[in-house]
């Protein structure tokens, strides 16, 4: 037999989640950056500003930032040309890979983390 969860219980895991969530991307772009500028900032969506100073975070900078309570990584993936292109049939793999790098890499670094960085 299951016990329901209380409402605070679920907000609770949820804000924990994207704690989570926050974290892992923190590190992963740190990564990536540190592996490959360029390649890490390409991939990211980030410009150079954003992408130095995400590099330049301490571990406590990285973890006061991942306790948000928010989402600090964007969703790439709201230009409906892009989400359609790579859902549809028809297309293999390689071409999929292809096409979604373009259509990325026509897209302006992420504001979000801009701002954030001001």
């Amino acid at each position: 037999m299951s016990i329901s969860q209380s409402p605070f219980m679920q907000d609770n895991n949820l804000v924990n989640e994207l704690r989570e969530v926050n974290l892992s991307y923190l590190l992963l772009a740190q990564r990536m950056l540190r592996d490959d500028f360029s390649k890490g900032m390409y991939r990211l969506g980030l410009g150079r500003d954003v992408a130095e100073l995400l590099m330049d975070l301490s571990t406590s900078q990285v973890l006061s930032l991942a306790s948000s309570n928010s989402l600090i990584c964007g969703f790439r993936l709201n230009d409906i040309a892009l989400l359609g292109a790579l859902t549809k049939d028809g297309m293999n793999g390689t071409l999929k890979q292809v096409h979604a790098s373009m259509m990325l890499a026509q897209q302006e670094p992420d504001r979000v983390m801009q701002e954030v960085s001001q």
